[in-house]
């Protein structure tokens, strides 16, 4: 089982998640969090709601 980094329920499968706006893989280094399904869920939709907030 994996651990998810935010909740910390065990899940059969997790998703890296990047949570900064200015994220960039190849040149900034950064911690890595996994994600169960349901936090992924959640952090796309925070994700959304705050880049339709900016427009």
């Amino acid at each position: 089982m994996l651990r998810c980094d935010f909740c910390g329920k065990e899940s059969e499968s997790v998703k890296r998640v990047a949570i900064d706006d200015d994220y960039d893989r190849l040149s900034v280094k950064h911690e890595r969090k996994y994600a169960c399904p349901e936090c992924s869920v959640k952090k796309d939709k925070e994700r959304a709601k705050n880049s339709s907030d900016r427009s």
